[in-house]
């Protein structure tokens, strides 16, 4: 009788943390009620977007939801954390994601001393090849493309780094996320940031 009641109250808590953890979880997300138009914003903070749990609603300024700029619209990117510290640094809010040149920031990746590394990469072969012959109306489209492959976190083993304006190998480096810069893999410790 003793070991079944220990045992039901045992159960009992794990149930009870169980659901408390799911609550704590579920209740990660902004409550911004003027459209997150200031970097207070949780969701902002996390470097995500908002979503329809949100309490901002559809006048939401965060601009983690306006990446569909850079990636297309028919694709749901995470950008790169390298990526997502230049925009904090760089742009106030989703308007300001307009004003950056596409095309010319498409330029200084390609200029960049390390960009000839990618020759040897099956996707960047397929993308340089029809890159060279593309029309003017598929244009966009394909710099998005290219924009997914570098500056997404899910896409190929390289990404561009603004830190080091080059490319980098997610095989040979990181960036630190509190810090804001990127390391060589070697550098298991980050002494700036102590992690």
């Amino acid at each position: 009788m003793l070991s079944e009641e220990y045992s039901n109250k045992t159960e009992q808590r794990k149930t009870n943390k169980k659901s408390n953890y799911e609550k704590k979880k579920k209740t990660k997300k902004c409550n911004c009620r003027s459209g997150c138009s200031k970097r207070s914003c949780y969701c902002y903070k996390s470097n995500r977007g908002c979503d329809s749990s949100c309490g901002c609603g559809s006048s939401c300024q965060n601009l983690f939801n306006h990446l569909d700029y850079f990636f297309g619209e028919d694709s749901k990117c995470t950008a790169h954390p390298c990526f997502v510290d230049w925009l904090v640094k760089n742009v106030k809010n989703a308007d300001g994601l307009k004003k950056i040149d596409r095309e010319a920031l498409q330029q200084k990746i390609m200029s960049c001393g390390r960009f000839s590394e990618l020759s040897d990469d099956e996707d960047f072969q397929k993308w340089s090849k029809k890159w060279n012959r593309i029309e003017a109306n598929e244009k966009l489209g394909h710099i998005q493309k290219f924009f997914r492959m570098l500056l997404s976190d899910d896409a190929t083993m390289h990404y561009y780094s603004f830190c080091n304006d080059d490319l980098a190998e997610d095989d040979c480096d990181w960036h630190c996320t509190i810090c804001k810069t990127c390391r060589d893999w070697r550098e298991w410790h980050c002494d700036g940031c102590n992690k």
